[in-house]
């Protein structure tokens, strides 16, 4: 299989014609560096390519287009595609597979077209001549990696929630020392096997263009906001893409008529977008009432309070990134998207696992921080994610309060290594969450008049029996009370003995009744589920 890789490489490299597709080097870059494999031959049998990870989908060019037929390539791709599936099925579900498939198809779809626009654009500012030397340049470098980038986008959006915005200029500078880096690692490698020496010498020449080509990837990935995070794309959505796209690709003469038709109704059309967009942005706006929105993040706890004066506070986000991306994508204005605090209530890894691979899309001015910072492989890696991002960090301390604005207010009742109670109060509004709630504050909770009545009560531990006794659920009094936990809990939560305890209060239930949110304008409630 190595000595066909050096063949393709040198027959496509005589006939003009080569590829290299890459990602990004980290993730802030992009996406997972074994995404992608290097010749679409070698996407397709699944070979990993000798040249270090870049960018983003390399260029192709061909001197010989008048060979080259879409069609014929499409065939062979599908074919190619048809037979490994058959060799092994499970690998149409493998991401890098997919990645590779549809950066082929693009380039093989697209790459030619994309080059005759552009030599024709080109044509009407300079000679037929130096128009198709720019169009080979190009074409070779940018317009290719375009194509590849049409049929890829929707793949990389919805498995990786982000979108590169570098990749074009990374690749113009990348991509020249890429043909050459290959040829000379698999040369090598081949030169190794027969005498080992002589294979090292031939690694020492690919190094140059080995470490060029890594510190540019490098370099790219720290650009600041090179990328950008985007909320989960939902699958019928990429489908709905693909068949829009190739319906234009293969029927676009037949098309025309009714382009021309449907030309008029474009207007109208933008028109509903932006009035949609606009009602969207009028109703995320401050409506001088607390909003209280407990997610559906299963076992564990993700809280968003919105104050009356439209403050976004985020307490904990549950255990997946998807699912709090989603969560927050609706609930957040459309045209703003940061958070005005973090709050780490507690350290436990169900409760903060969603969180790192959201502070770039959704960032917050400021971070409290109650409980313990190396507890979990969570808090290491959210506290590495808020360095990265350079976002001040308050301790929790006992008696501290955010002030959310008209008179509204989040206490930390108490903080302990595990983590902080809060209270959320505004007018005769009161929210007990003791998110960080442990064995030895129980008492005193308990005990603790002021806490009695309470408006509304979060469960701690998604109802653990120990940490919800009958005589804290009948001291607190609530009159509604919030439990978050997954259906069918492996660890059976919630306890039998807290729902027993809990006969006879007003209970809702994420697993039952979906995101749960409370409204209040300081005086009554009004509750609304996403299922009843």
């Amino acid at each position: 299989m190595l000595v066909l890789n050096l063949w393709l490489q040198y027959h496509h490299h005589c006939s003009g014609f080569y590829v290299c597709f890459q990602l990004p080097y980290r993730a802030p870059a992009g996406c997972d560096r074994s995404c992608y494999r290097s010749h679409p031959l070698y996407a397709v049998g699944g070979r990993q390519p000798c040249c270090p990870p870049s960018s983003l989908p390399g260029g192709a060019h061909s001197d010989r287009s008048s060979a080259w037929s879409p069609a014929n390539g499409v065939n062979s791709l599908a074919f190619a595609a048809a037979i490994l599936a058959i060799a092994t099925p499970t690998i149409i579900w493998d991401v890098s597979f997919q990645l590779s498939f549809a950066a082929t198809l693009g380039i093989m779809l697209y790459a030619q077209p994309l080059t005759q626009w552009f030599t024709q654009l080109a044509e009407r500012f300079t000679g037929q001549a130096t128009a198709r030397r720019l169009a080979g340049l190009v074409g070779g470098y940018l317009l290719v990696t375009l194509a590849a980038q049409i049929t890829t986008l929707p793949l990389m959006a919805y498995y990786f929630k982000r979108v590169s915005l570098t990749s074009l200029l990374a690749n113009l500078l990348i991509l020249p020392a890429q043909p050459a880096l290959m040829i000379l690692a698999g040369v090598s490698i081949l030169a190794g096997l027969v005498f080992h020496p002589f294979g090292q010498l031939l690694a020492w020449a690919a190094w140059p263009l080995a470490t060029y080509s890594i510190r540019l990837v490098e370099s790219f990935s720290g650009v600041p906001h090179g990328s950008i995070a985007i909320a989960s794309v939902a699958l019928p959505l990429i489908l709905v893409f693909y068949i829009f796209l190739f319906v234009i690709t293969f029927f676009h003469n037949r098309l025309g008529p009714f382009t021309k038709r449907s030309l008029p109704a474009l207007p109208l059309a933008v028109l509903i977008v932006t009035t949609l967009l606009v009602w969207k942005a009028a109703f995320s706006a401050p409506d001088g009432r607390v909003h209280v929105t407990i997610f559906d993040v299963g076992t564990g706890e993700g809280v968003l309070v919105r104050s009356p004066t439209g403050r976004e506070i985020l307490i904990n986000g549950g255990a997946s990134t998807i699912e709090l991306s989603a969560d927050l994508g609706r609930r957040l204005p459309a045209f703003n998207r940061s958070l005005d605090w973090l709050v780490v209530a507690d350290s436990d890894d169900e409760d903060l696992r969603g969180i790192s691979g959201n502070l770039e899309r959704f960032h917050p001015a400021q971070v409290l921080w109650s409980g313990n910072a190396d507890a979990t492989r969570s808090t290491n890696d959210l506290q590495a994610a808020i360095s990265s991002l350079s976002i001040p960090i308050l301790s929790a301390q006992s008696g501290l309060a955010l002030d959310l604005g008209s008179g509204a207010c989040l206490k930390v009742i108490s903080a302990n290594a595990r983590g902080a109670i809060l209270l959320l109060e505004w007018k005769d509004f009161r929210m007990l969450l003791p998110m960080g709630l442990d064995l030895s504050a129980l008492e005193s909770l308990s005990t603790d008049v002021s806490m009695r009545n309470a408006s509304a009560l979060l469960l701690p531990e998604s109802g653990y029996a120990p940490l919800n006794p009958p005589e804290l659920i009948a001291s607190l009094h609530p009159q509604l009370a919030v439990l978050s936990v997954g259906a069918g809990d492996k660890s059976g939560l919630p306890s039998p003995e807290t729902i027993e305890a809990l006969r006879g209060y007003n209970l809702l239930r994420t697993d039952q009744n979906g995101w749960i949110e409370i409204t209040t304008d300081g005086q009554q409630m009004w509750i609304e589920v996403e299922r009843k």
